[in-house]
């Protein structure tokens, strides 16, 4: 498999609850998501809306066959950052937490839980929202993606 797919199969239910845990902990890493639930971007449920792309991101994991495609994963989070928060990343951070989310999906298939590990074990450096640059809404493009 190559990082731009990942492929099918059910998760164990040990690896299952490890992927969940790694979407948070790559979620709670990347700094455009996190300047969006910090701001409000989304209203007063930015959280709600951060928590429910994350189960929606494993729902579609855990309820589709596969392959599971590097595009239809990108856009699934492109259009829910447009959607819920109203802004557009063009950092190239919805790719890179893609490509994580696809490869940590493939570890876990095969009972390999070191990625998540590795990020249970480093923890980001100082809150990841104030080593972003605030910048007023209506100019922000999404901040990059940090301490992965």
């Amino acid at each position: 498999m190559s990082a731009s797919t990942s492929g099918g199969g059910p998760l164990s239910p040990q690896a299952a609850a490890e992927f969940q845990e790694g979407i948070r902990l790559v979620f709670g890493r990347w700094t455009a998501l996190q300047m969006a639930v910090e701001n409000e971007w989304g209203g007063r449920d930015s959280r709600a809306k951060a928590d429910q792309l994350a189960a929606s991101i494993f729902s579609w994991f855990a309820n589709s066959k596969g392959p599971f495609y590097y595009e239809d994963l990108e856009d699934m989070m492109f259009d829910s950052m447009s959607e819920s928060f109203h802004t557009d990343c063009e950092d190239g951070s919805v790719g890179e937490v893609a490509v994580h989310l696809l490869t940590m999906h493939e570890e876990c298939l095969q009972n390999n839980f070191s990625s998540i590990e590795k990020l249970r074990n480093t923890r980001p450096q100082g809150n990841v929202v104030s080593q972003s640059r605030q910048v007023p809404f209506s100019s922000i493009k999404c901040s990059f993606f940090s301490c992965m």
